[in-house]
């Protein structure tokens, strides 16, 4: 894969601000649409189904729904996890998501949000380098993160 090619899928995964984020509760269909519409052309790891969503409620990894409806914080939590599963085990998830400090789902989906377009535009500031360093980059990474949560 080219250093194109990564950029553009890293586009298709640009997360919304918290401004641009549904302020009223969506049913489980609308949920599902709005994380697919979210990353389009992404697909395999980053698809989502009513069944997945349920085992996070059920996990505690995103807030439950109030009368069928999920919250902005939920589908915050929910877009949050959907770039996450793909490397991040579930019990780190929950405690990103879920600090002993309290931080406010929208303070952490900010900032989350900001950190996804740092490091878009690091990759943009570095060029093109081989996919191998992008891989020890991320497994070096994921290491620090395993033992900071332990």
């Amino acid at each position: 894969m080219t250093h194109d090619e990564i950029l553009k899928r890293l586009e298709g995964c640009r997360l919304p601000e918290w401004d641009e984020l549904p302020d009223f509760g969506l049913y489980m269909d609308q949920l599902v649409t709005y994380v697919a519409r979210t990353f389009p052309g992404i697909s395999g790891r980053l698809d989502l189904t009513s069944s997945m969503i349920n085992n996070y409620v059920k996990a505690g990894l995103i807030d439950k729904p109030t009368g069928k409806k999920y919250s902005r914080e939920a589908l915050a939590q929910l877009l949050m996890i959907s770039l996450m599963k793909v490397s991040t085990p579930l019990d780190v998830m929950n405690k990103i998501l879920h600090p002993e400090s309290g931080i406010e789902t929208k303070e952490m989906y900010s900032s989350f949000v900001a950190t996804q377009r740092r490091v878009k535009n690091e990759i943009i500031a570095k060029g093109n380098i081989p996919a191998l360093d992008y891989a020890l980059e991320s497994a070096s990474l994921q290491l620090a993160l395993r033992l900071l949560m332990d």
